[in-house]
């Protein structure tokens, strides 16, 4: 069985894969990623096990995922199944590269569209030959909120919601439909000119907010919440094999 941990901004996901199934997985903040080999039951015995992480990852964690008979900390020089042709792959994120191999994984041989929906928005191109040519990086829902509170004197802090009215009539529904409608129309507005680009294509779409577009979208859509732990067993197996 394998291990994958993903450690963003905020929070550290985990997945035990037997196959290409996830037969245990859990969330937990990055501050206490150090306690996640605690986290996993004893039945599961860890044959190999990847880490991708955003920032400078707990030594315990490193330590203990160290002591299993295969550890790769994903890296832009670890070998891939797929081709990566982005420019400055030393600062690719690991998040998008491995939805990317969890897309490819899934539907080989088509040209896809692979959007996450978390702490930023991220738009990728896969593709039908598994490269991986780059994409577009976009302020996520939550930080547009976060930075019209921030940068001005009196607007308040809100939660993300979608409100029916065309025009808001209250400053709370005002940043909320200016947020997440703006959002969603940019990210259709992004897959429609894909599409007119490129012809026809696939769109995954993962993250935290995926769901809540899912809804609104009229366009063709996989949701596919766990694709980066999926991408990141797929790239332990592809360095196993």
């Amino acid at each position: 069985m394998h291990l994958v941990v993903d450690i963003g901004n905020t929070r550290a996901k985990y997945a035990v894969f037997d196959g290409k199934d996830i037969v245990f997985a859990g969330t937990i903040l990055k501050r206490f990623s150090g306690c996640i080999m605690k986290k996993i039951p004893s039945e599961y015995i860890l044959s190999a096990a990847i880490l991708s992480n955003t920032s400078q990852p707990d030594p315990r964690l490193l330590n203990a995922l160290g002591q299993l008979p295969v550890f790769i900390h994903l890296s832009h020089l670890t070998k891939l199944p797929i081709k990566n042709h982005y420019g400055t792959p030393e600062s690719l994120g690991k998040d998008r590269l491995a939805a990317a191999a969890g897309a490819f994984a899934r539907i080989p041989g088509q040209q896809t569209l692979i959007i996450d929906m978390g702490t930023c928005i991220t738009m990728n191109f896969l593709t039908a030959s598994g490269e991986f040519t780059g994409g577009n990086i976009s302020p996520g829902i939550r930080m547009r909120l976060k930075a019209m509170h921030k940068f001005t004197a009196k607007l308040p802090l809100v939660d993300p919601l979608l409100h029916d009215e065309y025009f808001a009539t209250t400053t709370v529904k005002a940043l909320q439909n200016g947020a997440v409608k703006g959002t969603f129309r940019e990210i259709d507005s992004f897959i429609e000119e894909t599409r007119l680009k490129f012809g026809e294509i696939n769109v995954f779409l993962t993250g935290g907010d995926a769901n809540f577009f899912e809804s609104y979208s009229k366009n063709k859509i996989f949701v596919a919440p766990n694709l980066v732990l999926e991408g990141l067993n797929e790239i332990l197996k592809y360095n196993v094999e």
